[in-house]
């Protein structure tokens, strides 16, 4: 059934008249067997439905009004004419009719008419086919077909003619619909209900007046399943009353009356534009609306509006058009595409920049003949306006315009446009920036040099903003990287906190370009690493293990390393693990650890270490204060070693003395082996000088002897403690306590051979007088050695 209606005729038929044979009303023709499948749909719906009570008042054939219907029911659209007949083609009873229905299943047989515009066509039949095949029917230009304008010149005739239009519309666009009331028409002339019935439907969409059907007449509305029914007078009963309980949206036309309607912002639009305007633009803008797709019923309104009738959509609309001539039904933008395209293109610069970005994609697709040109011009603007006002600019490339719509001259103007508005002035550099984002996404090769004092702020620019270095978005990236590298290079040669800042930003970015890199940006950055490095060691190794076969390479690479931080001493070993022989001393580099080991204050052994290490290797020159700290190191090194090999007792004098001379802060990180040293010393007297000097040592010291006396150490460190405890730590009774207590326990233990030496000692080294003196002390102990002795009559000796 595409492009044309099959048919079919149903009435009262002799026998063998009709297509069931038998006489009796039945369907007396039809097209095609096609058809067969809808005969149901029509006997139940459309059939002219003749008056009992005019029947029974013989009225003639000529009173009684005629029919019209339609449906739309499984899959079929069916229109119906009918009329009444009067008496049956077999009898003399009342009750004959006629009913010519065209039925189709493709909606484009209707030709985009609405079904009631059919009413007054041609080829309705009304008489009984010649055969039981009936002919087919097409929808032509035929008069009888109600127009738009008809329609509008009726309305605007009937007594409040546009309120009952709007209230109708308003009603039609919800009946049939769930919650929604049927419409019933009131009126006894069918021309007239039929007029209405084409205004009404002409502003709905052609699909919605196709999928709503309507009866005229019905004897019953109850009994009608159509949402749209029309009802004679004499027949109409409590339902045609306006504010009836049945759920019906009554129009009484006679009387130019309706029920209240709830009216739709839609209905109200599309009403004021029929009678505003040419009512048949205004419907075809009404139907390319409902097509397009759009869900705006707004936006796809102006569209419709655009398309037809070429008004200006409003700008809040814009957007969703352009994007439609891509998106849309192919139908539709094949026939009102280029139009639409072209009312955009007209004046360009009135869009927003998504629009004619949209809209020059649409250019692309060549849809803007003579005009793409001036749309891409149009959205370089804007994207000017956007990069100056500190908008989102990308610098992605559009797609090719057609080959015939931008040449020569176009580029000429597009550089000539952005370079004027690049040189203007005070241009801050995040404009410049975006400007050359812009520059890059039309293909402009605008040069920094061309840039005049705008080069400056953009390298100032883009110092400050490390997140936007990504040369790939401008022309000539590479040009400005160099303008950039510039403007680093000279913060860093400021000095002070520069370099610094410079490294935290920039360090990776530099690093990644160091071969090629001005000295003054590598120290920058390789100083920021070290700062920021979570393996300073394994960062330090990796970078001087590189030069380490190239003394200049070495020393330059070094300072660098540490120009942000100071070197400690894990990598100070790295430094003597690496350095090539014949490095130069560096002049600034160790000066925090030579000042500490020069100074006054304390030092580790492991300094002194590194800086003896520094200067026997050449890497640091000592002036007056490191030397003599270093030689004085050196000495005491060797006066330990000198008391470890118990010399004679005059050269022990001589180191002793010398030990106490030698400054407190380097005896302090050797404090074991000093007091090892001391505790191997055979005479105390000479002791005396060393604990003057450096009291410190006192406390380790007696530590040390208290631990030797329990070990049963020699008479001598035991003629040593009697003199302490008799002579300086006389008044410390703590002292005194813990030191006697172990020297009574070794004269508890010892042999009387070995306390006969230790006296023997104590005579030597402080005369006769003390000798007294211990053998009082150990005979005031005398009891508790033996009681001692006894008890350890057996130990081991």
């Amino acid at each position: 059934m595409d492009g044309h209606f099959e048919t079919l005729v149903y009435t009262d038929c002799r026998p063998g008249e009709g297509l069931r044979g038998s006489a009796g009303l039945q369907f007396q023709a039809r097209s095609s067997d096609a058809v067969a499948a809808a005969e149901t749909l029509v006997k139940d719906h459309l059939l002219y439905e003749p008056p009992a009570r005019w029947m029974a008042d013989r009225r003639p054939v000529e009173q009684y009004p005629r029919s019209f219907g339609h449906l739309s029911a499984s899959g079929y659209l069916a229109t119906a004419a009918g009329r009444y007949l009067g008496r049956e083609a077999n009898g003399v009873r009342e009750g004959n009719q006629l009913t010519h229905a065209i039925v189709t299943t493709d909606p484009e047989s209707y030709r985009g008419l609405r079904p009631a515009q059919l009413f007054g066509a041609g080829f309705w039949s009304s008489a009984p086919a010649a055969t039981t095949r009936s002919d087919p029917v097409s929808v032509g230009p035929a008069a009888g077909i109600r127009t738009p304008a008809d329609a509008k010149a009726f309305v605007l005739d009937q007594p409040n003619g546009p309120g009952m239009l709007l209230a109708l519309v308003a009603a039609l666009e919800k009946a049939g619909r769930p919650g929604a009331g049927r419409v019933l028409l009131v009126g006894d002339d069918v021309e007239r209900i039929v007029a209405w019935l084409v205004a009404g439907t002409l502003l709905l969409p052609q699909s919605r007046a196709l999928e709503l059907g309507f009866k005229i007449y019905s004897n019953d509305p109850a009994r009608s399943s159509a949402p749209v029914v029309a009802v004679h007078p004499d027949f109409a009963g409590a339902a045609a009353r306006l504010g009836n309980q049945l759920g019906y949206l009554v129009f009484d036309l006679p009387e130019h009356r309706h029920s209240d309607v709830g009216v739709s912002e839609t209905a109200r639009r599309w009403v004021e534009l029929f009678l505003a305007h040419d009512p048949r633009d205004v419907v075809d803008a009404l139907d390319v609306a409902a097509e397009s797709g759009i869900q705006d019923e707004e936006a796809a309104t102006a569209l419709g509006l655009a398309a037809i009738m070429h008004e200006e959509p409003a700008a809040r609309h814009a957007e969703t058009i352009v994007g439609w001539l891509r998106r849309g039904p192919r139908r539709l933008r094949d026939a009102y595409a280029a139009d639409l395209a072209d009312l955009f293109a007209d004046m360009p610069e009135r869009w927003s920049r998504r629009v004619l970005q949209l809209l020059d994609e649409v250019a692309c697709d060549g849809l803007l003949p003579g005009k793409a040109a001036d749309v891409r011009v149009a959205l370089l603007l804007k994207d000017v306006e956007e990069a100056i006002g500190g908008g989102t600019v990308t610098a992605d490339r559009p797609a090719a315009l057609p080959a015939d719509e931008w040449g020569p001259d176009r580029d000429a103007d597009a550089h000539e446009l952005l370079a004027e508005a690049i040189r203007a002035p005070d241009l801050p550099g995040r404009a410049v920036e975006a400007l050359l984002r812009v520059a890059r996404r039309y293909g402009v090769g605008l040069h920094p040099v061309a840039l005049g004092a705008a080069a400056a702020e953009l390298a100032r620019y883009l110092a400050d903003t490390p997140d936007l270095m990504e040369p790939d978005n401008w022309p000539h990236g590479a040009e400005v990287e160099e303008l950039l590298l510039t403007e680093l290079r000279n913060r860093v040669l400021r000095g002070g906190d520069a370099p610094a800042l410079v490294g935290d930003a920039w360090g990776d970015w530099l690093l990644a370009r160091r071969p090629a890199l001005r000295p003054e940006l590598c120290a920058a950055a390789l100083g920021a690493a070290v700062r920021h490095s979570a393996d300073r060691t394994a960062l330090v190794r990796a970078e001087l293990s590189e030069v380490s076969e190239d003394r200049s390479a070495f020393t330059r690479r070094t300072i660098d390393l540490f120009s942000q931080s100071g070197v400690k001493a894990a990598e100070i070993r790295l430094i003597l693990e690496f350095a090539p022989e014949g490095t130069h001393p560096f002049a600034t580099l160790f000066r925090g650890l030579s000042e500490i080991v020069a100074g006054d204050g304390p030092v580790s052994a492991e300094q002194l270490s590194l800086c003896r290490r520094l200067v026997e290797r050449g890497l640091l020159k000592p002036d007056r204060s490191l030397r003599n700290t270093l030689e004085r190191d050196t000495g005491l090194t060797g006066t330990l070693t000198g008391l470890r090999t118990e010399p004679a007792a005059d050269l022990i004098r001589d180191l002793l003395d010398e030990l106490a001379r030698t400054p407190g802060r380097l005896i302090a990180p050797r404090l074991a082996d000093v007091v090892a040293s001391l505790l191997g010393v055979r005479a105390f007297r000479p002791l005396e000088r060393v604990f003057d000097n450096h009291p410190e040592l006192l406390k380790p010291y007696l530590r040390g002897l208290v631990e030797a006396l329990t070990k049963r150490a020699q008479p001598a460190l035991a003629a040593t403690a009697f003199q302490l405890i008799s002579g300086r730590l006389h008044e410390n009774a703590a002292y005194r306590r813990v030191v006697g207590k172990a020297l009574d326990q070794w004269l508890m233990r010892e042999r009387p051979d070995r306390i006969e030496e230790m006296t023997a000692q104590l005579s030597a080294v402080l005369g006769a007088q003390w000798t007294d003196a211990l053998q009082k002390y150990v005979d005031s102990i005398a009891g508790r050695r033996r009681i001692y002795q006894m008890t350890h009559l057996f130990r081991s000796r």
